[in-house]
């Protein structure tokens, strides 16, 4: 069982796999809506901003928290919802650059 935190769905395991499945369902949700807006002829920087500001906020919403120790397969997951709304002709990303594994922020390597 799990319980829902300031967004963020928290389980008894502290596996982020209901979290996950959580912000992949809104994400599916949000993206008809950028496909609706690609069929209405809307350009490709309207269809970016809207994924931006509607799509990609849902996915990183607290990101730090639960991305550090998300399975492989959740992280699969994200990466699916995010090369659909690519196929909307959207430059869509996780910025997931600044995390890594262990949810901290990457420092740029200098040679």
């Amino acid at each position: 069982s799990s319980f829902k935190y300031l967004g963020v769905h928290i389980s008894n395991d502290l596996t982020w796999t209901c979290n996950t499945a959580s912000i992949i369902k809104k994400a599916h949700q949000r993206l008809y809506f950028l496909r609706k807006l690609k069929h209405a002829g809307l350009s490709t920087l309207v269809l970016t901003s809207f994924y931006r500001c509607v799509v990609e906020s849902v996915l990183t919403s607290c990101i730090t928290v639960w991305y550090g120790n998300c399975s492989a397969a959740d992280r699969k997951a994200l990466q699916k919802v995010v090369k659909s709304a690519q196929k909307n002709h959207v430059t869509a990303s996780l910025p997931l650059r600044t995390c890594t594994s262990a949810g901290a922020r990457a420092e740029p390597q200098t040679s």
